[in-house]
């Protein structure tokens, strides 16, 4: 199992976060309340990223290389116009925000001309060993590894929404350095960038993980979800 003191994407090594002792656990299906959100950041690179305070956040991770460079800049292209006109929690935004996730996640499942690294066993063990470090650092995980992405459903429990893309991005460094190992080669693993959106109620967070369960049979790869071997569930209390 991970070290959690082992690594950062500066090579320093983050401290692991202690869990605070007064603080009540909660379940990761508490979502957002309707009230209008309390926004932490709002970033563009080659997808916006809204950072929304104690939210559910439904996040893809993909490896490198495994979506069409023009699929990606059209997309690109499209929200950054949308962007232009629009407020990102506008229903406009939202509904585009759903058509490229399923044309992103077809291509993804279909997994054509696409790097398959994370259906090797020993890649998988790798990236789900390391997800205890995440929840040193108050998050709540689940999810479900495929042959060239991830689904993982994240809340955090101790105020570091803020610091959702610093700890993937630490996560990622070191698994995918692990990852090259196993299979001895060199280069990026995964793609630097993740597909990810808020949990808007608590709905949307039981329609995510409804997704994550679902994915490998809509996929092709087994008849019954129960036949996949790689889920995970790292959270500091089951589900109510």
């Amino acid at each position: 199992m991970l070290n959690p003191s082992s690594f950062s994407a500066s090579g320093a090594g983050p401290q692991p976060l202690p869990y605070l002792p007064n603080s009540s656990p909660r379940s990761i299906v508490g979502g957002m309340s309707r009230q209008k959100p309390s926004t932490l950041s709002f970033t563009r690179r080659k997808l916006p990223h809204w950072l929304v305070a104690d939210a559910t956040y439904f996040i893809t991770i993909r490896l490198k290389g495994s979506l069409p460079k023009g699929v990606t800049d059209q997309l690109k292209q499209e929200r950054a116009d949308l962007l232009d006109r629009e407020p990102p929690y506008s229903e406009k935004m939202l509904q585009l925000e759903r058509k490229q996730f399923a044309i992103i996640d077809g291509i993804l499942d279909a997994c054509r001309n696409s790097p398959n690294w994370l259906q090797k066993k020993e890649v998988a063990i790798c990236v789900i060993d390391a997800m205890p470090w995440l929840c040193e650092r108050g998050w709540d995980v689940i999810g479900v590894l495929m042959p060239n992405h991830a689904h993982l459903l994240m809340r955090n429990w101790h105020g570091r929404t803020a610091q959702l893309k610093t700890d993937l991005g630490c996560f990622k460094s070191y698994t995918g350095d692990k990852a090259n190992n196993v299979l001895d080669r060199n280069g990026a693993f995964w793609m630097p960038e993740n597909f990810d959106h808020w949990c808007r109620t608590p709905e949307k967070v039981e329609s995510a993980k409804r997704y994550i369960d679902m994915n490998p049979v809509k996929a092709g790869l087994i008849d019954q979800s129960s036949e996949w071997p790689w889920f995970f569930d790292f959270r500091h209390t089951p589900l109510d």
